[in-house]
């Protein structure tokens, strides 16, 4: 899409079921949505007509190639009848809904059809191609498929079950104020200015930190509170592991800010890489500052983990063009662990972690300090 045409169903990660092809298809599917909402901005029946034929003719290619992906692990299994159940159902119920909008206009009816596609799509891979995903992986170290479900659903019930709430939330949201915008059938002055202001309401949204790839304070702020109330109700402990890279601030005096943002997106990728499970979530809380929460994770693993977090950083090094040398990155850690509990809030720990960080900055860089209570 060009960089003037309005996404009102923007893609990221939590979307990605970990199957490559199946990854591509929804994604396609997403960019058709998107495609048949700015057609109705430029008010044009025929182009909509077009993409919607598209749209349907693809959903029913990517069904048959899903299909065919899960009858090979579920069979006649429950889950596999409801899920293809589900997809009989999508086309027909795209026409019960043109059928009773018939007394709108056909803007108004694929208004409303837009708002079923996204709600339909985000349920519908949040809620069974993920779990199914997770199911098909499951099975590579369980000896039965029921088995394999169980750690799907106790899996998708973790911290991205958390997540998987706060997208919905925001996506019905942008959703809603995206069809508003696009009611709106000014084609100059008025329309451009709104989707500036929608574009821009849909940055100040975004959760995710453009630089590292990993998630932004403005994210961890809205998650961390639901994250401790639930370690607290499961009586788990709560890890905090606080990097800081050593002398950033010379990396950027001395090789420049591009290579500032080089060193952030490798530390970034490093992090995602290590820390993608269910109980546990990577920030870039600003600057050279990153942060992970772990729930239920015993303190000495999590000490272990940001040892190995600063190896492979002190692996990492970064291109000085004007020398043929390399800079070498390093960081100091700091490593905080308590059970969850009512009185103990997000500032307290964030707190106790900063001090942990700080002694291992004091007494040398380049270290971890940890603490548990």
């Amino acid at each position: 899409m060009s960089d003037n045409e309005l996404i009102i169903f923007p893609w990221n990660h939590n979307f990605e079921t970990g199957m490559t092809k199946i990854d591509e298809q929804h994604y396609h599917l997403f960019l058709l949505v998107n495609k048949l909402a700015n057609t109705l901005i430029y008010d044009d029946q025929i182009e909509v007509d077009g993409v919607f034929g598209e749209l349907k003719d693809y959903a029913q290619y990517h069904f048959s190639y899903e299909e065919s992906v899960w009858n090979e692990h579920f069979s006649d299994d429950v889950w596999n009848h409801e899920h293809k159940k589900s997809h009989a159902s999508f086309v027909d119920e795209v026409i019960k809904i043109q059928s009773e909008s018939k007394d709108l206009n056909w803007q108004e009816s694929i208004e409303h059809i837009l708002q079923f596609l996204i709600r339909w799509l985000v349920f519908h891979i949040i809620g069974d191609d993920k779990k199914m995903s997770v199911a098909v992986k499951a099975l590579e170290s369980s000896d039965s498929l029921e088995m394999a479900k169980v750690n799907a659903v106790d899996t998708l019930q973790g911290i991205n079950g958390l997540v998987a709430d706060t997208v919905l939330k925001m996506y019905f949201e942008v959703s809603t104020q995206s069809i508003e915008l696009v009611r709106e059938k000014h084609r100059r002055f008025v329309a451009e200015k709104e989707l500036r202001c929608l574009n821009k309401k849909l940055q100040e949204l975004a959760i995710t930190d453009e630089l590292s790839g990993l998630y932004n304070r403005r994210y961890f702020n809205i998650m961390t509170p639901d994250i401790l109330s639930k370690a607290q109700a499961g009586n788990q402990t709560v890890s905090f592991v606080s990097i800081d890279l050593d002398y950033f601030k010379q990396l950027n005096d001395d090789l420049g800010h591009l290579k500032g943002d080089e060193a952030i997106t490798k530390v970034g990728a490093l992090l995602s890489s290590q820390f993608n499970g269910v109980d546990e979530i990577a920030f870039r809380m600003g600057g050279e500052e990153f942060l992970i929460v772990l729930v239920g994770s015993e303190h000495h693993r999590c000490v272990r983990r940001a040892e190995k977090v600063r190896e492979s950083i002190a692996a990492l090094s970064i291109q000085c063009d004007r020398h043929e040398q390399r800079h070498f990155l390093t960081s100091s850690i700091g490593v905080y662990s308590q059970q969850s509990e009512a009185n103990v809030s997000i500032r307290y720990f964030l707190d106790k972690v900063d001090k942990c960080l700080y002694k291992a900055k004091l007494t040398g860089r380049n270290k971890v300090v940890a603490e548990c209570l």
